[in-house]
């Protein structure tokens, strides 16, 4: 399946409700943190922000969007 907000037949109309998102990954998933949110925690250990345990453990969350945030592709 092909899902393609440049051809969908609501766009800009609904996008703060588009249900492709809730298909794609589950409300309040557990992420893994992408090359640079791993980076900027690895900064935060090495200033001695938080510790290298508490950094093994940190994961990005899915977060719904907000009403005026438009997800268009």
């Amino acid at each position: 399946m092909i899902i393609d907000c440049q051809s969908c037949p609501v766009r800009d109309l609904h996008c703060a409700d588009c249900m492709v998102t809730a298909l794609l990954v589950p409300q309040g998933a557990q992420l893994p943190l992408d090359a640079t949110e791993r980076s900027a925690v690895t900064r935060f250990v090495e200033a001695g922000l938080v510790s290298a345990q508490e950094a093994s453990s940190v994961a990005a969350r899915r977060e719904p969007w907000a009403a005026h945030i438009r997800a268009v592709g």
